[in-house]
């Protein structure tokens, strides 16, 4: 069972051990971080999510309470009713066990839920296909529209497409309790 609770500065550390490689930062940090991450960078990223009042970031707690991943909601348009999910990793020690994909699911039921917003969306390196198929199981499509345009992107010399993805609330899997 995963449960949601609002980020913390505290949570930091989490994120520190998660993120230890240039490749998991670079899937990660929507050209918001430079490698290596720090807890500075952390500390800021916090910062902001705290005074945008169209952003929030969650921490996703196992069984037993402790951090098991991290995402956030963000880019929240209120009059459309349209948010954007990124920053999200799952604990690498605990990959394998369906967290990313709860962990997703639960992200989706309180941006369609609770904040009775219509869409979400989020953007994936074509390389990533783990998550790529995570976020396509709990119904998120493919999009290609004004701002939302795939790029290739460079990483050591191998060339990436990241590309965009939406989940819409009528379309997306059924909420219940027990997923």
């Amino acid at each position: 069972m995963l449960r949601l609770r609002p980020y913390k500065p505290s949570d930091a550390a989490c994120l520190l051990r998660w993120l230890t490689d240039e490749k998991t930062v670079a899937f990660w940090k929507a050209d918001r971080f430079q490698w290596p991450l720090t807890k500075e960078q952390l500390a800021q990223y916090h910062r902001d999510f705290e005074s945008d009042p169209n952003a929030m970031a969650f921490t996703a707690l196992n069984e037993n309470g402790g951090p098991a991943g991290h995402f956030s909601l963000r880019k929240i348009d209120w009059k459309e009713n349209r948010g954007h999910m990124g920053f999200i990793v799952v604990d690498p020690e605990t990959r394998g066990k369906g967290y990313g994909r709860r962990m997703v699911h639960l992200a989706l039921t309180y941006a369609f839920e609770v904040l009775g917003l219509k869409a979400v969306t989020l953007g994936v390196y074509d390389c990533n296909e783990p998550a790529r198929r995570c976020y396509e199981a709990e119904g998120f499509r493919r999009i290609e529209r004004p701002g939302f345009e795939a790029r290739t992107e460079t990483f050591h010399g191998a060339q990436w497409e990241y590309f965009y993805l939406e989940a819409r609330r009528d379309e997306a899997p059924q909420t219940d309790r027990e997923k």
